[in-house]
């Protein structure tokens, strides 16, 4: 079924839903004249669809009188417990770490589309392959009562899904979500079985795993973070050690007179003969020496123009030459009076041609020269001094002493010591050299077992970084007792730390098997003696339900929707993916927990569907349908989005281009601009709430979801309202006058998220980074985060920068006054900064090849 056809098989069953029984074929043939499987289909779904049973269903669903002693107070909504959107999508597929296929919590009905980012034309909305296409209709004016199952008018019914090749199943689906009265009856007589034989033993089992498992998580947890502490500590002290022991060289006056001497030379003849031969080139080399007690340590001295006047090379073949384009910003800081830590790096040949002396990694100190008015009158690097050697043996001891994995990476993500567990699971290829520092980007290989052991090779180089350096080399400290894949592919929990003052993470870990053997032990001898006695009592309760007289089953619902796969569980609800039986279509199915099941939940996850079916947008996810079952579940039926987040697309690439950037702002900017003017604020943008597939025509499309923290401008009296007493939402995300004022619901708080996604895409960094709360909210309140172009290490154009600063104002007042303002700003830069859809084709095939 194509676009056209869905759109007519929609449009004729609106139509034909009102009539009377007896008159809805007659009609149909008066459309569709000779086209026999056009009525057909319109009368399947005709069958499926009970309107007296949908209208019972809603009014059931009104919101009951609330007692006398409850109405002065209504129940406080929090961002962890209040609502369920941000609860369960955290758990759904694609949000880190190693997780596929999103959902969303919140989802819309049709209506009128939305033009298309960069004013590209709407299209109807299809579903193949996982792409989002847009939709045409008309829009329902959102429901003035409590009812929770739509109307005729309001239904949404879509054409068939494409199936992909489904993804492995993360979990089994339960399978008491619907049931038949029928099977309640065999349940019934397996469950004095189950009680006698599985239940004790099951009881005892868990506890005894629980415990077991506890226990080894505490320790692991408590080893991981001491022994990255520790070695924090270490190389904290170390480093400041050195740096202190080479200042006290710089200060000595025989070092120090003969660097002014020869920067007076230079003034004098700055020809490299004169400075060769200068008497004050030799005084500094048996200064060094004598202050070190190093024969062969290595030096270069620059002056304030980043001329070379001597070095420990005997010829003096760099003399005369200038520093190298990228060390000239460790120059500047040393000449501003700072004492500069270089490295672990590997050197490379200058301009001037000459070869370095090592091939190994080295570490250095850039120190200022003040002369007697205590200006700086030159630098010089000290180097050759074992400065590496004894950091790289911090770590080493530390690896080998608890068998663990301990190694050092700097902001690149680039493993800068030596980890003896690197060397034994990586193949070093053709170098030499005993060593994996500053070679090997610690990436995430997949199930590759070709590219898990290579130290060197192209693919490493578009690899997503491993979940720990990932967290580490964007400033984050933390730990993570889940497995993940670490470079060599191999399931780990670790610890990182990272130190700001020498620029330097710290990664602790330990493969998992070894981590919880014991625990995995316990739970497979129980789970082993579990299925033995459930194999028994399940035969025995078969052949009592032979015997029985079935009921005749009454369908729930949801029997019509085939479960895949458990995508997740939140604070209210479970979420499934599923698959409509008859029309082959995907979807992500919610059910509120039965845990949840009291007035309060229910009424607050009516008010979630409906806020959501208000909103009709092609880049706002969609819902199906929601109602409740024979036994009062509530349950949602909505969109199954298939690509990955903003965050992972960032935590894949990197900073993004301009002019990508700008496109998939537009496409939110349309998703948010819908929500406004029907009065609903969003309240929780983020780059983990903004999927993004490959459109085939269009090329990047963005979707927004998770509206489980939205709130209406104006509350319907006839809806049920939560009272916020603390702020809801993603704090460094959040705009400042939500810390302030929690109730205060205005649509420029969306406005002030969208830069800070706008900063995260553009910087490949979020725009505040801190671990403590309160610390981060002062960020918020009074800081300007840096600026896009020191993390890009290149400009920005100006009008760039502007769109991120207005949106990001700290004033409401001095940001876009509306969405569609911004909108417009948008459009016009885009103009300037185009994304073709090959540019967007390239980065998929790269870096999204397995997202179906």
């Amino acid at each position: 079924m194509n676009a056209e056809r869905y759109a007519r098989v929609r449009e004729l069953f609106l139509a034909v839903d009102d009539l009377p029984t007896d008159q809805q074929h007659a009609f149909l043939v008066s459309q569709c004249g000779d086209d026999q499987t056009l009525i057909d289909e319109v009368m399947s779904l005709l069958d499926e669809h009970d309107h007296e049973s949908a209208r019972l269903e809603g009014n059931s669903a009104k919101q009951p009188a609330i007692p006398p002693a409850l109405a002065d107070s209504s129940p406080p909504e929090s961002s962890a417990q209040g609502t369920d959107g941000h609860a369960a999508t955290s758990n759904a597929p694609f949000l880190p770490p190693g997780q596929r296929d999103s959902i969303s919590d919140a989802s819309t009905s049709p209506s009128n589309p939305a033009p298309a980012a960069s004013g590209r034309q709407p299209k109807r909305q299809t579903y193949k392959s996982g792409v989002r296409k847009s939709k045409s209709g008309s829009i329902p004016a959102p429901s003035k009562s409590a009812q929770v199952t739509q109307q005729s008018s309001q239904r949404t019914h879509a054409s068939p899904r494409y199936r992909d090749e489904e993804p492995r199943a993360r979990r089994h689906p339960s399978a008491g979500i619907w049931q038949t009265r029928a099977t309640k009856h065999r349940r019934f007589n397996a469950g004095w079985l189950w009680l006698a034989t599985i239940l004790p033993t099951a009881l005892i089992g868990w506890w005894t795993y629980t415990q077991v498992e506890s226990s080894l998580r505490q320790s692991t947890a408590n080893e991981l973070a001491g022994v990255a502490d520790a070695v924090r500590t270490s190389v904290d002290q170390f480093l400041d050690d050195q740096s202190r022991l080479t200042e006290s060289w710089t200060r000595h006056r025989d070092l120090r007179d003969a660097i002014i001497a020869l920067v007076h030379t230079s003034e004098q003849d700055d020809s490299v003969d004169a400075l060769r031969e200068a008497p004050s080139a030799k005084q500094i080399r048996a200064a060094l020496v004598a202050q070190s007690k190093q024969p062969d340590i290595k030096y270069v001295v620059w002056d304030r123009t980043g001329k070379v006047l001597a070095s420990w090379l005997v010829d003096g073949a760099d003399v005369g030459g200038n520093v190298a384009p990228d060390g000239a910003a460790n120059l500047a800081r040393a000449m501003r009076g700072e004492t500069v830590s270089f490295g672990p790096e590997i050197l490379i040949a200058d301009e001037s041609g000459v070869e370095p002396d090592t091939r190994l990694p080295v570490m250095a100190e850039i120190l200022p020269i003040h002369d007697d008015k205590g200006r700086v009158v030159a630098t010089i690097l000290i180097r050759g001094f074992g400065m590496y050697d004894a950091l790289d043996q911090i770590f080493r001891e530390a690896s080998n002493a608890g068998g663990l994995d301990v190694y050092a990476v700097n902001a690149n993500g680039m493993m800068v010591t030596n980890s003896p567990r690197a060397l034994d699971w990586l193949t070093l290829g053709a170098s030499d050299d005993d060593s994996v520092s500053c070679q090997l980007r610690v990436s995430d290989p997949g199930t590759s077992a070709a590219s898990a052991t290579l130290l060197a090779s192209q693919i490493r180089r578009t690899q997503p970084l491993t979940y720990s350096v990932a967290a580490a080399s964007s400033g984050q400290s933390g730990s993570q007792l889940a497995p993940y894949r670490n470079y060599a592919g191999m399931d780990v929990v670790g610890a990182w730390r990272w130190v700001n003052r020498w620029n330097v993470g710290i990664v602790v870990e330990r493969t998992a098997p070894s981590a919880f053997a014991t625990a995995q032990t316990v739970w497979l001898g129980f789970v082993a003696l579990g299925i033995i006695l459930t194999f028994t009592a399940l035969t025995a309760a078969g052949r009592i339900a032979r015997r029985t007289a079935m009921a005749q089953a009454a369908v729930h619902p949801l029997s019509r929707y085939e479960l895949i796969t458990e995508l997740g569980s939140g604070g209210m609800g479970v979420v499934y993916r599923a698959k409509h039986g008859q029309l082959g279509r995907d979807t992500a199915l919610k059910v509120l927990r039965g845990d949840r099941d009291n007035l309060e939940d229910r009424l607050r996850f009516d008010r979630e569907a409906k806020l959501a079916a208000s909103l009709s947008n092609p880049h706002t996810v969609t819902i199906y349908d929601y109602g409740r079952g024979d036994e009062g579940e509530a349950y949602c039926v909505m969109e199954f989005l298939k690509g990955i987040t903003l965050y992972d697309v960032v935590a894949r690439s990197g900073f993004q281009p301009i002019g990508r950037a700008l496109f998939i702002l537009r496409q939110v900017c349309d998703s948010l601009g819908e929500a406004h003017k029907l009065g609903l604020v969003h309240r929780d943008i983020k780059p983990q709430n903004i999927m993004l597939s490959l459109d085939a025509s269009v090329g990047d499309w963005a979707v927004v979801f998770d509206f489980g923290l939205a709130k209406p401008l104006q509350p319907d009296a006839d809806s049920y309202q939560t009272a916020e007493t603390i702020w809801a939402g993603t704090p460094m995300y959040m705009a400042p006058e939500r810390y302030r004022e929690p109730n205060n619901i205005d649509p420029r708080s969306d406005i002030y998220s969208v830069g800070c996604i706008a900063y995260f895409l553009l910087s490949g960094r979020p725009p505040f980074i801190e671990c403590d709360p309160e610390s981060l909210f002062a960020l918020v309140l009074t800081e300007q985060p840096i600026s896009i172009g020191v993390h890009r290490d290149q400009d920005v154009p100006e009008p760039i920068i502007a769109l991120v600063k207005k949106c990001m104002a700290k004033s409401v007042e001095d940001r876009f006054s509306t969405i569609d303002e911004l909108a417009l700003e948008l459009d016009r830069l885009i103009a300037l900064h185009p994304w073709s859809v090959e540019e967007a084709r390239s980065w998929w095939r790269i870096h999204g090849a397995e997202v179906g």
